[in-house]
């Protein structure tokens, strides 16, 4: 899968996914410098991406897009990059 980079959530069209969840981590292997949201299809990812220097940005552009969505902390069998999901 060829991830798409987009400069906000509020540039995706979501209205097809049944349970979008967003899952943000903190300077993944594949992003050492950047901390980077993904969109998922439930437990499916979705080539759909954002990147910010800081896990508060990430926050500040998931809330404005999707204010309903609450974030959740990660759980030991999490890659060690997860930060948290928002469901």
């Amino acid at each position: 899968m060829k991830t798409t980079e987009v400069k906000s959530f509020a540039d995706v069209d979501t209205s097809e996914l049944k349970q979008p969840i967003i899952c943000v981590f903190n300077r993944p292997d594949d992003y050492p410098d950047k901390c980077v949201a993904r969109l998922f299809e439930g437990a499916a990812p979705t080539n759909i991406i954002i990147t910010r220097n800081t896990v508060e940005e990430i926050r500040e552009d998931i809330t404005k897009r999707f204010p309903a969505m609450l974030p959740f902390g990660r759980n030991r069998e999490d890659h060690k990059s997860v930060v948290e999901s928002w469901i």
